[in-house]
């Protein structure tokens, strides 16, 4: 992801002369376990299904007939912030880093950080991934396919399942945007020597901003193609519906970090740490209110404009959280923070495969995905600690 490789000290300067803040990388880290948790738990969620006249179709790689209704609210919630909060956190960097490395530097090392792992991906851990779908069929219809075979179907396919890898392409396409920006912008100064500025310093002003063009964003989009639809072309697929809201949350991102950390809406001394109970009882509230009107009246309009009033505030209430009370360095923070994008790459196969190792296990749904969810992080970040050790992975991952 951009931007996604940590620090691991607070407010320090790097080798590059830019300053970070451990409290954005543990909010990142944070976005990738709930990343984590969400892809766990819609195999136990009571809405999935088993689709055996096109099995790539089915709801989830794995769908467990141990399901628990819990797991649907924690699903929908998650599918309403965690992908913004990750594009606004991948833009907070990027002003400083192009500014250090120049636009070239900058975006070949995007597309090695970024294309490298995309295509890796696509190949070998995506397929692998998706082939426990084909055992599960195999399991409850009897439909056999080996892996040689489902492999070159999933070739010969256009590779149109990137699985979580979209987020990969989406965020490289976006730093293409930044880097252009850049060069065509970069002279502006968004700095505090230049004077006030309440559209970026003041975390009010700034959330009523978001949520307003996110209305433009979202709202066409929506209604052109519908709230759900993927489309793109070979395993460049997007939720099309939201690819301008994540681009505006990257932007935003982007502008934050384009300000300073310490002048912006989200330093650790302003209005938005010392009021942080506020924006957590916003946030709580907001998604009341849209678990509220979801279910009283789902066909409402109002519908649209309460999601994304509570993806802006439910965003702003977590960065609210962190800078807080996440700006003082823990070692195993750290540890995650510093293994969290390789966590993201491989994250899929390891939690597809232990969905379907404790499939035929009877257990509830709970013990189930805590087993996938504690495993699925222990094993990817031991083994993502190990890789590194290899230089050349490191320099990537």
């Amino acid at each position: 992801m951009s931007e996604i490789t940590p620090t691991i000290r607070v407010a320090t300067t790097g080798r590059l002369g830019t300053e970070r803040d451990v409290a954005f990388d543990y909010l990142r880290s944070f976005g990738v376990l709930l990343v984590l948790l969400h892809h766990t738990v819609l195999a136990y969620v009571t809405f999935g299904f088993l689709n055996p006249a096109a099995p790539m179709a089915t709801f989830s790689p794995i769908v467990d007939g141990s399901k628990w209704a819990g797991f649907d609210r924690i699903a929908l919630v998650n599918d309403t912030f965690f992908m913004p909060l990750l594009f606004l956190v991948s833009g907070l960097f990027v002003w400083q880093s192009l500014r250090s490395k120049g636009v070239a530097r900058f975006f070949l090392g995007r597309l090695k950080r970024l294309g490298i792992p995309f295509v890796i991906g696509l190949v070998v851990i995506i397929p692998v991934a998706f082939y426990p779908t084909m055992l599960e069929m195999n399991l409850v219809y009897g439909i056999r396919q080996g892996f040689g075979g489902f492999w070159l179907d999933f070739m010969k396919g256009g590779l149109i399942y990137p699985g979580p890898l979209w987020f990969i392409w989406l965020l490289l396409a976006f730093d293409v945007v930044a880097a252009l920006a850049y060069a065509a912008f970069g002279w502006i100064r968004l700095r505090s020597s230049r004077g006030k500025n309440p559209l970026l310093d003041n975390p009010l002003i700034f959330v009523v901003l978001l949520f307003g063009l996110s209305i433009a964003a979202y709202i066409p989009m929506s209604d052109a193609f519908g709230p759900s639809a993927w489309k793109g072309l070979g395993p460049f697929q997007m939720q099309i519906s939201r690819v301008f809201v994540y681009l505006l949350y990257f932007l935003a991102g982007v502008a934050l970090g384009a300000r300073g950390l310490k002048q912006c809406a989200v330093r650790s001394d302003g209005l938005l740490a010392r009021y942080w109970w506020a924006w957590v009882l916003a946030g709580a509230a907001s998604y009341g209110g849209l678990t509220w009107i979801f279910t009283a009246a789902p066909g409402s309009p109002f519908v649209r404009y309460v999601f994304l009033a509570e993806m802006a505030l439910v965003v702003m209430a977590l960065t609210a959280l962190f800078v807080r009370f996440a700006g003082r360095s823990v070692r195993i923070l750290n540890s995650l923070s510093a293994n969290i994008y390789g966590i993201y790459v491989i994250h899929y196969l390891v939690i597809i495969w232990l969905q379907y190792a404790v499939l035929r296990l009877d257990l509830p749904a709970g013990a189930k995905a805590a087993i996938v969810f504690f495993g699925g992080l222990a094993i990817c970040w031991g083994s993502i600690a190990a890789l590194r050790r290899i230089r050349a992975v490191a320099k990537i991952l």
